[in-house]
């Protein structure tokens, strides 16, 4: 390493070019990679999580799961495929929350399962009753953890106090988890009890429309769920007008499916195609390396003349590019926090869990794997180059532009560019007809 570090500070133009090559390659795969690692990869913050199914009716004018009020009644009785169920009121709703000084606050209406089935557990106080859900029950409501920090400083006391909702006494009977999120992704500030009137609930009635998620019994998959659901969505598209029968199915999905969405495919892409820049600025430095290498050979001759295996003339090109990828990545750290606060700022919206997107252990983790892996691969190319016995003799060596592993670096760069550069030049243009697509449908309506 002693020896590495002082070629590479012999070699500054050399040296700079490649950590800054390697800076972008590996800067922009962390910055994409703690965009991408909550939709692809971090476990949802649920219990078990992989359990969590979004379930229900879907209609050509809602992509996302609903039910009736009187369907999920029954459903909730009889479905066995499903350990737990629970439901909100689709929507938030804006509160004049007031005690000392008003406050506007975001509230869901959730039924007493909500919290159950998703394995949530209030820091203070407890969860809503099953009568606290009925008709003309004391208001009660659950507040998050940031207004309880923010309006009551922590007040352990909280519990128990009554405020005001507009106008009317309400108890607050406890305080949720600083980690707790909503399966719409939707910002919380409070839980108000969902009131059902399953006594007073007939078909003929207009009747309240809920979304709906389930918790699965263990060993029991998503395609085996749906199947035991089949027989109770047949049953309840007897009730629908035969004209909308053909247009309502049942659908049954992993939680992750619901909140990421289209927002999934596009990750991947987004992930391939930084890999893809990396791989570019790996190549651009193996070539620097083969470069250096050729002007190197006489060395290297002379240092096999005096004893060195091939094993240890590739440690020592190792250690070299290790030292580069080293530095590269640090660099590239620098660099990711910069392109990670462009990105979020001029992302379109609809990205899921992109505020919460940060350089964490985590990310740092992977960009330290990524550097010693691209490291690993831009070393290689060097590492195994035999050097020529002719150039002891004073003959003059190959020159660099007859190596074949230098052209195959150059082809595969070349092709890599081309496809980035192509679907590139694509999602352009579908970009582009959307907006004149949207601009046009503005116009006329």
């Amino acid at each position: 390493m002693r020896y590495g570090l002082r070629t590479l500070r012999n070699s500054p133009g050399f040296t700079i070019v490649a950590v800054l090559t390697l800076a972008v390659g590996i800067g922009a795969t962390p910055a994409v990679f703690s965009v991408v690692d909550r939709i692809l990869f971090r476990s949802l913050p649920y219990p078990q999580d992989a359990r969590l199914v979004s379930f229900g009716l879907v209609a050509p004018l809602d992509a996302n799961e609903f039910m009736l009020a009187m369907d999920y009644v029954e459903w909730r009785k009889l479905a066995s495929p499903l350990a737990q169920m629970a439901s909100m009121v689709p929507g938030e709703i804006n509160c004049d929350f007031t005690e000392q000084n008003p406050l506007r606050m975001t509230c869901a209406r959730v039924d007493s399962h909500f919290l159950p089935t998703f394995g949530i557990q209030p820091i203070l106080g407890r969860n809503f009753t099953p009568e606290e859900c009925r008709p003309h029950s004391p208001r009660v409501a659950l507040i998050s953890y940031g207004v309880w920090r923010s309006s009551y400083g922590g007040d352990p006391k909280i519990v128990g106090s009554s405020v005001s909702l507009y106008g009317e006494p309400m108890q607050i009977i406890g305080v949720l988890p600083a980690e707790f999120e909503m399966p719409t992704l939707a910002r919380v500030d409070l839980l108000i009890p969902e009131v059902l009137d399953e006594a007073g609930m007939r078909r003929d009635r207009p009747q309240l429309i809920l979304r709906t998620f389930a918790r699965l019994k263990p060993e029991v998959t998503i395609s085996q769920s749906r199947a035991a659901l089949q027989p109770l969505f047949e049953q309840a598209m007897k009730f629908v007008p035969p004209a909308f029968r053909n247009e309502v199915h049942l659908s049954v999905r992993s939680l992750r499916d619901r909140q990421m969405g289209d927002a999934k495919l596009a990750s991947w892409v987004l992930l391939l195609a930084v890999l893809a820049v990396l791989l570019l600025a790996s190549t651009n430095v193996a070539n620097l390396l083969l470069a250096r290498a050729a002007v190197r050979q006489r060395e290297t001759a002379v240092r096999v003349a005096l004893g060195a295996t091939t094993a240890r003339l590739a440690r020592q090109a190792l250690t070299e590019s290790m030292l580069l990828s080293l530095a590269g990545a640090a660099a590239g750290c620098w660099l990711a926090y910069g392109l990670l606060r462009l990105f979020v700022s001029i992302a379109p919206q609809g990205i899921p869990r992109l505020q919460q997107a940060a350089i964490d252990h985590r990310v740092l983790l992977f960009t330290l794997t990524v550097a010693l892996g691209s490291g690993l691969l831009f070393g290689l190319a060097p590492a195994w180059r035999q050097p020529d016995p002719a150039i002891l003799a004073g003959k003059d060596p190959q020159p660099i532009s007859r190596n074949p592993l230098r052209q195959i670096l150059v082809t595969s760069q070349i092709a890599v560019s081309l496809v980035l550069l192509t679907a590139l030049g694509y999602c352009c243009e579908v970009c582009g007809a959307s907006r004149v697509f949207r601009s046009g449908w503005t116009r006329k309506m």
